[in-house]
């Protein structure tokens, strides 16, 4: 058994793969191309299933076997803002500039030093010869600022620090943004769902 997670983020890869195996997981992991997948859902959940389903149906040309087809969407949300960018947080534009710095941007229009924000995953799973899936999320609050620290991670890393830390997920060890992380708090309530329904095996 394995899984598949549909992805063409090589980052995204590297971190799911960090998560899992300090969860314990054994199962190997591999990445199934999604850069065709239109993100059109109107709900994170949506664009993940949408996702997933299109590596499943990839997957299924080649008949039944035991992976587990995963896909996730994420975005940060600022409530001072209605909870934009939100599930646009890939696509965000502002100002001719597109993610982090659009978001940087705009804060400092709106003359935002600082703001309440929350970072939210949504996966879905879909297990091996079957049409069922699996849907866990997860989420991280904390503030947002305009001035961009660190340089690990991806995507608003830079621009988040987490509540009860000094840090933006940028700066951090990645060993800490593995534990506290929307993704990583997604993941571990998919991989508890999974061991309760799935004899895992490598």
């Amino acid at each position: 058994m394995r899984l598949q997670l549909v992805t063409g983020n090589a980052y995204k890869l590297q971190e799911y793969g960090r998560i899992l195996g300090g969860l314990g997981c054994m199962l190997p992991l591999d990445q199934l191309n999604a850069d065709s997948i239109v993100e059109c859902g109107a709900t994170y959940y949506q664009n993940a299933y949408r996702k997933a389903r299109s590596g499943l149906l990839s997957v299924l040309t080649t008949g039944p076997d035991d992976r587990i087809v995963l896909a996730d969407d994420s975005g940060l949300e600022l409530s001072l803002f209605d909870n934009m960018p939100g599930v646009r947080s890939a696509r965000f534009r502002h100002a001719h500039l597109s993610e982090k710095a659009a978001l940087s941007a705009f804060l400092s229009e709106h003359r935002v030093s600082t703001t309440p924000a929350r970072f939210v995953c949504w996966i879905v799973a879909f297990l091996p010869q079957s049409r069922r899936c699996i849907a866990c999320s997860g989420s991280v609050s904390g503030i947002v600022t305009p001035e961009s620290r660190g340089s690990q991670g991806f995507g608003y890393d830079p621009l988040f620090t987490p509540d009860g830390y000094s840090l933006t997920f940028s700066e951090m060890d990645s060993r800490v943004k593995d534990r506290i992380s929307h993704r990583a708090r997604a993941v571990e309530a998919l991989w508890r769902s999974l061991q309760g329904t799935l004899p895992l095996r490598p």
